[in-house]
C-alpha cells in the first residue's frame, strides 16, 4: 500500500535566506575577511577547527576528503559522522534516507544549503540520497534546537551543506567515474574559476543503480535467498553559482536541482512483496539571489528564493484511492524575500535584524476535498540576534554570550515565539572550553498532516520543544578536537497519527517525550599528518512521555546506542581507510513488545587509494568495500539492507 511516509518525505519545503553564522567570535589574532552566502563572516585562515571549537553548540565540520574516507555515497552518510546523529534507510541505493538529531523526527532536523533554508515549515522530511557526495565540498551539523536562528523546525539541529570551495580566478575542477555492486554507476564533473571580481562555478552528477541485491529472509520457517526487485534508482543532479565581489558590495546568485526516478518497494513480509509495482519520480528547481552593501561596521542584505518541485507517484497495485491503483501528482512552488541589517562592534560583537516573508502552495490530485486540489501558506518572521565577545575577566579567559528571539506569524496555524541563549567560556589559556545552550523552539504542521487525503487534520497545533545542553571540549593544538556534551529535548504536542477507524488514520497532537543523551566525539590528525580519524558516539533514552498506555515507553526506531568513525594512514601516494558503524538494538513498534525489537549491528569498510598523474593531469584511483562481513540487517522492519558491496573510483583533477 502508498504509506504516508513515503510520500510525505518529498511535498513540501519553503527556502528561506541565509541564517545567521552559527559560529563564535573568531581568533583575533589570525583572521581574514570574507564573503560568504549573504552575510560578512571571519574565517579562521589556519583551520575550520578553530570555528568549530569557539561555537556556543556543539557543532561536526565533515569536509569533502573526509567524506573519501568514510566511503561516503551521498548527504546521509555525511551526516552520519557526527554524534547524536541517525539515519533511517528504506533499503539500499534507491531507498529513502531521512536523518534525525537527538531522537527528534526527520521533520524536526532543517537543511541548508550554502546557508540557506531548503526545507520549509509546510513541508516534511528531505531525501538525503537526492544530493550525491561528490557534489559536496563540507557538511556543517549543529546539534540542538535553535529556531530563533533558523526557523520553524529546528527542534534537533541543522544540517548546512557547502557546495562549492573558495578559489581565486584560476579554473579549477575535475571530474568522477565509479562503477560498483548492484549495478552501481555514476559520472560527475565540477569546474570553478573566474575573472576580474566575478567568480563562476558549476557541477553535475549522474548516479543510476539497479537495487537488486539478494536478502534472506524467513517465509513460513524456511529460509529463503531472495532479490530486491524494483528498487532501481536513476539521479541527475547539477547546480551552477555566480558572484561578483568588489569594494563594499556582494552580488550573488545560484540554482539547484534535481530529477530522480527510482522504484519504491515496500516492507518484505510473509507471503507477500509490497508496492512491487510502485514507482516515484521527482524534479526539483532551487534559486537563490542576494545583494550585500558593506562597510566596516555596517552591512545590510536583500535576498530571495524561488522553488519549484514536481512528484508523481503511481502504484497500480494500490487500492487507497480507487480500484484503479493510486496516481499521485503533486506541483509546488514557494518564494521567499528577506531583509538583514547587521551592525559589527569591531571583533568583539554584533548585533543583527531580520525580516523574513515567504509564500507556499500545493496543488495535488490526493488532498482532502474540504481544500479542494489547492493549499497555501503565508508566513511573516521577525528576528534579531547578537553576539559578544568578553575578556579577559580573569587571567587570560574568554566569553562568548549568544542571544537570538524570533516570532514567526502563519497564516493557518497560529503564531509562534523563539527565544535562543548560549555561552562559550575558556577559562584559562588552555585550549578548553565550556559551553551552555538553551532555546524554546516549534514546529509548523506540514501540509501533509494537514490536508493529505484520509489523513489530514486542518486544525493541528504546531509542536513545541524546550532543548538544553551542556558540554566541554578539549582542542588538541590545531589538529585534533575532543568534546562531550549533555542534552535534554522536552517536546509537546507531537503530531502522531492516530486511528479512526480500523482502516484509517490521522495526524493528531496527542504526544509528549522526553530526549536525554550523552555525545562524546574526536576529530583530526596525528603522527605529523600520517594519520587521520573521526569518532562519534551517543548514549541516548527517548521516552514516551504522553501519560497513555505507551507512558514510559522509548520511541521506535531510535537506538540506545550509535557509534561511527573512520581512520585514515597517509604512506606517500598510498592512502588506507577502515571504516565502522553501529547501531544498538531499538524497537519498531511503540508497545515495545519483545516481538518488535530489531537486533544491534556492527558495518565495517574499508577503501585503499593510490594517487598519481596521467599526462601531468592529477588522477586518483579508489576502492572500497562497505559492509564487508556480509552483516543481515534492517534499519526498518522488513525493509532489508544490501550486503556486501564494493566500488571503484576514478577522479581527476584539474590543478
Amino acid at each position: 500500500m502508498l504509506t504516508i511516509s513515503t510520500i510525505a518525505a518529498m511535498l513540501l519545503s519553503v527556502p528561506v535566506a541565509a541564517q545567521p553564522d552559527t559560529a563564535a567570535k573568531p581568533n583575533r589574532r589570525d583572521t581574514t575577511r570574507v564573503v560568504r552566502g549573504r552575510e560578512v563572516v571571519v574565517v579562521e585562515s589556519s583551520s575550520i577547527l578553530l570555528r568549530q571549537a569557539r561555537s556556543a553548540q556543539p557543532m561536526t565540520v565533515v569536509d569533502r576528503s573526509e567524506l573519501e574516507m568514510a566511503n561516503a555515497r551521498d548527504l546521509s552518510d555525511a551526516v552520519a559522522l557526527s554524534p547524536g546523529t541517525s539515519v533511517r534507510q528504506y533499503g539500499g541505493q534507491g531507498g529513502l534516507r531521512t536523518v534525525s538529531v537527538r531522537g527528534t523526527s526527520a521533520q524536526q532536523t532543517i537543511l541548508l544549503i550554502d546557508g540557506v533554508r531548503y526545507g520549509s515549515s509546510a513541508g516534511d522530511a528531505f531525501d538525503f540520497s537526492n544530493i550525491p557526495a561528490a557534489t559536496i565540498e563540507q557538511v556543517e551539523v549543529l546539534r540542538g534546537g535553535d529556531a530563533a536562528r533558523f526557523g520553524a523546525n529546528a527542534l534537533g539541529g541543522v544540517v548546512n551543506l557547502i557546495t562549492s570551495a573558495a578559489g581565486g580566478t584560476a579554473v579549477r575542477g575535475g571530474g568522477t567515474i565509479h562503477v560498483g555492486s548492484f549495478g552501481d554507476f555514476a559520472a560527475g564533473g565540477a569546474v570553478r574559476g573566474g575573472f576580474g571580481g566575478n567568480r563562476l562555478d558549476g557541477a553535475i552528477h549522474f548516479t543510476r543503480a539497479s537495487g537488486e541485491y539478494p536478502f534472506s529472509y524467513s517465509e513460513f520457517g524456511i529460509e529463503r535467498i531472495r532479490h530486491r526487485h524494483n528498487a532501481d534508482f536513476s539521479n541527475l543532479f547539477a547546480r551552477a553559482g555566480w558572484s561578483l565581489l568588489e569594494d563594499g558590495m556582494r552580488l550573488s546568485a545560484s540554482v539547484h536541482g534535481f530529477s530522480s526516478e527510482r522504484g519504491t518497494p515496500g516492507a518484505v513480509v510473509q507471503g507477500s512483496l509490497e508496492q512491487s509495482q510502485a514507482r516515484l519520480a521527482e524534479g526539483d528547481l532551487f534559486g537563490i539571489a542576494a545583494a550585500s552593501f558593506f562597510n566596516a561596521e555596517w552591512m545590510g542584505t536583500i535576498g530571495g528564493t524561488a522553488r519549484t518541485n514536481q512528484l508523481r507517484y503511481d502504484d497500480p497495485e494500490s487500492r487507497l484511492t480507487g480500484p484503479a491503483g493510486t496516481h499521485s501528482r503533486f506541483q509546488r512552488t514557494e518564494g521567499s524575500l528577506t531583509g538583514r541589517v547587521r551592525r559589527q562592534f569591531g571583533s568583539d560583537g554584533s548585533v543583527e535584524a531580520s525580516i523574513e516573508m515567504h509564500q507556499a502552495q500545493l496543488n495535488g490530485n490526493n488532498l482532502d476535498p474540504s481544500v479542494g486540489q489547492s493549499v497555501a501558506r503565508r508566513q511573516l518572521s521577525a528576528a534579531v540576534a547578537a553576539d559578544w565577545l568578553i575578556g579577559p575577566l580573569v587571567a587570560n579567559d574568554e566569553l562568548l554570550l549568544q542571544a537570538a528571539l524570533r516570532a514567526d506569524l502563519f497564516s493557518d496555524v497560529g503564531n509562534a515565539l523563539s527565544p535562543s541563549v548560549g555561552v562559550s567560556y575558556r577559562p584559562t589559556d588552555l585550549p578548553l572550553r565550556l559551553r551552555v545552550h538553551a532555546s524554546g523552539n516549534f514546529r509548523a504542521p506540514s501540509f501533509t498532516e494537514q490536508y493529505y487525503l484520509n489523513y489530514g487534520n486542518a486544525k493541528l497545533r504546531p509542536e513545541r520543544s524546550v532543548s538544553v545542553d551542556a558540554g566541554v571540549l578539549y582542542q588538541f593544538g590545531e589538529r585534533f578536537l575532543a568534546d562531550a556534551t549533555f542534552f535534554q529535548i522536552a517536546t509537546s504536542d507531537l503530531i502522531l497519527s492516530v486511528p479512526r477507524s480500523p482502516v484509517s488514520w490521522s495526524a493528531a497532537n496527542v504526544g509528549r517525550a522526553t530526549t536525554r543523551g550523552l555525545e562524546l566525539g574526536a576529530s583530526g590528525t596525528l603522527l605529523d599528518g600520517h594519520l587521520r580519524l573521526r569518532l562519534a558516539w551517543t548514549q541516548m533514552n527517548a521516552q514516551d512521555r504522553s501519560g497513555g498506555a505507551f507512558h514510559g515507553k522509548e520511541l521506535p526506531y531510535l537506538p540506545r546506542q550509535t557509534a561511527s568513525g573512520f581512520c585514515q594512514a597517509v604512506f606517500g601516494a598510498v592512502r588506507c581507510g577502515l571504516t565502522a558503524s553501529y547501531s544498538s538494538y531499538r524497537y519498531s513498534l511503540p508497545s515495545n513488545s519483545p516481538a518488535s525489537i530489531l537486533p544491534g549491528y556492527w558495518l565495517v569498510g574499508g577503501n585503499v587509494a593510490y594517487d598519481f598523474a596521467i599526462a601531468d593531469v592529477p588522477t586518483g584511483l579508489r576502492a572500497e568495500v562497505q559492509n564487508l562481513f556480509g552483516t543481515e540487517y534492517h534499519v526498518v522492519r522488513n525493509y532489508p539492507m544490501p550486503g556486501r558491496s564494493f566500488r571503484i573510483i576514478m577522479e581527476c583533477k584539474i590543478p
